[in-house]
This record gives structure tokens, sequence and C-alpha cells, in this order.
């Protein structure tokens, strides 16, 4: 991280942060779609283990680069619901049975 001499430099350096951050975040989705697909019980899109191994990794890695994981914890916890209610979605859409019906 540089050190930012005026508020001008601290939001470009956000801004760049931003621009590489959401190309990650749609990439994450896009396997969370994939999930919704492959899973063939709707009972398995929420798996309470996976979301604790999830937070915790997340944390871990915040922990080895001397982060606050307290604030990684926190958005990967909405990151997840978020992820979740989408996956679901997909999965209903992949699953209509009601055209058939």
């Amino acid at each position: 991280m540089k050190t930012c001499r005026d508020m001008a430099e601290v939001r470009a350096e956000i801004d760049r942060v931003d621009r590489l951050i959401v190309p990650l975040l749609l990439e994450r989705l896009g396997y969370i779609a994939q999930a919704g697909h492959i899973k063939s019980d709707r009972g398995a899109v929420r798996d309470e283990w996976r979301i604790e191994d999830v937070v915790n990794k997340a944390k871990a890695t915040a922990e080895g680069l001397g982060g606050n994981s307290a604030y990684i914890e926190d958005i990967y916890r909405h990151l997840i619901d978020w992820s979740i209610a989408h996956e679901f979605v997909v999965w209903d859409k992949a699953n209509d049975n009601s055209a058939t019906d």
C-alpha cells in the first residue's frame, strides 16, 4: 500500500483497488451460479459448514496479512448471504418444473 499525500490521491487509489475487486467479485458470482446449476437438491444451497469454512479462511488470510479480521468477516458474511440468495434464484430457475406440469 502506498502512502498518499492528499485526498485526491487517496480516492484515486480506492478507485484503483475497486477496479481490481469488482472483476473478482463478478467471477465469484459466476461460480455461485454454476453451483446453482450443479446442486441437485435445493436444500444443499445453504451449507452452514461451508459458510463457516469460507469465513474462517477469509479471516485467516486477513490475519496473515496483518489486517482486520472482523472487517473481513463482516464483509464475507454479507457476501455469502447475498451469494446464497442468488444461488437460490439460479437453482429455482434451473429446476422450474412448472412449464412441464
